[in-house]
């Protein structure tokens, strides 16, 4: 077996902790509502796999779909407002569905709603953490989607590709699995090209990748192929391997059983520390700190912290605490971090030496604006 085939078998039979993302033209066709014979399907091998050890968690789009279901609207609608309502109508639709299918089997399923501000709050984010662990100890399936009902545009994550990628990020997961309408990846458009060829690994997502992708949304979804590359770069940059396959026809136990069926993303695995996982995996920063050409060098060659003698100016503007995009002179982000200061006593203390910056006696003084072991290099 070559090593790139053999790799790729040996990580994903290897698997234990997985999320699996169903997308709307998954899970719905627009006439029939959820289509129960797949979910069917897709259940039996999750108990299959559960019995082994395994530990699944679904992340699921369609609320929106069924509320439109429901009142006979054929176009997803643009406005927040009219999304909201249609969300909070489906919502309990599609819990009715997967709790009812999971009876079935024997399973109980778990409703988890999430808005991005979790997993840019460190203490919220471990809650999470904490709650998803411990549905896994009582055997119940979490079922993860976004908090549509009550999101407004800065706390959305843009589709139900990117929550699945964080959601990875806040479990650990091993492996995300992304269920689109083909069979992965191929190096043009198979619906219309019979000489397509599927792409079985990809080590690393690039510009290449990007260009064999030809989307097209449809009334009901958000994503496409796109938007699920960009999802498993982020999944596979934390450590999670990510398989994007077939899900009209769903075979997890093949897939799970290591059979050469949909795109396998090699997990990158740099941010290994948990804390340098969850900076990078907050891609809304809260401002921005613009460094000099020695600062630059002292980070990004150097893995140095970021002294106050370095930064030229802060924009935007931040508390202590929040998380930070860190930018060259050529408005270039090279870093992401947890800052000591806000952008208010930054500029205070910008460009002077540590030992020049008066103490304060009601203020917590810090050496560094923000410290290596709390920031990430891009």
């Amino acid at each position: 077996m070559p090593m790139n085939k053999k790799y790729r078998f040996l990580y994903i039979t290897r698997a234990r902790k997985i999320i699996l993302k169903l997308g709307t033209k998954v899970l719905l066709s627009h006439h029939e509502g959820l289509n129960a014979e797949r979910i069917d399907r897709l259940v039996d091998d999750i108990v299959a796999f559960q019995e082994k050890g395994y530990r699944f968690s679904i992340v699921t789009s369609g609320a929106v779909g069924l509320g439109m279901n429901l009142l006979g609207i054929e176009t997803r609608p643009t406005n927040l407002k009219k999304i909201q309502a249609l969300a909070s109508i489906g919502q309990s639709l599609l819990m009715d569905k997967w709790n009812e299918i999971f009876q079935r089997k024997g399973l109980r399923a778990g409703q988890i709603l999430l808005t991005y501000d979790i997993f840019q709050n460190r203490k919220r984010f471990l809650h999470a953490r904490d709650c998803l662990s411990a549905m896994g100890e009582y055997g119940i399936i979490p079922v993860i989607n976004e908090n549509d009902s009550v999101s407004v545009e800065e706390l959305k994550f843009g589709d139900n590709d990117t929550l699945s990628a964080l959601t990875a990020n806040l479990i650990e997961a091993d492996l995300l699995v992304l269920f689109t309408d083909t069979d992965g990846l191929f190096t043009k458009n198979p619906k219309k090209y019979p000489d397509a060829v599927r792409v079985p690994l990809i080590q690393e997502i690039d510009d290449d990748i990007y260009r064999m992708v030809e989307d097209k949304q449809n009334a009901l979804s958000l994503g496409g192929m796109t938007s699920k590359l960009k999802a498993a770069m982020l999944a596979a940059k934390g450590g999670t391997g990510v398989l994007i396959t077939d899900g009209v026809v769903p075979r997890l136990r093949a897939l799970l059983e290591g059979q050469d069926i949909g795109t396998f993303i090699k997990p990158d695995g740099k941010y290994i520390k948990e804390r340098k996982k969850w900076i990078f995996f907050n891609q809304k920063i809260k401002g921005k700190i613009v460094v000099d050409n020695g600062a630059e060098d002292a980070l990004v060659n150097n893995l140095r912290s970021l002294l106050p003698g370095g930064v030229v100016k802060t924009e935007m503007e931040f508390d202590e605490g929040a998380i930070v995009g860190i930018f060259n002179l050529k408005d270039e982000m090279i870093g992401m971090g947890i800052t000591h200061y806000s952008s208010e006593d930054i500029e205070k203390i910008k460009g002077q030496k540590t030992n020049e910056i008066p103490r304060e006696a009601d203020k917590r003084f810090y050496e560094e604006v923000i410290h290596r072991d709390n920031m990430i290099i891009l």
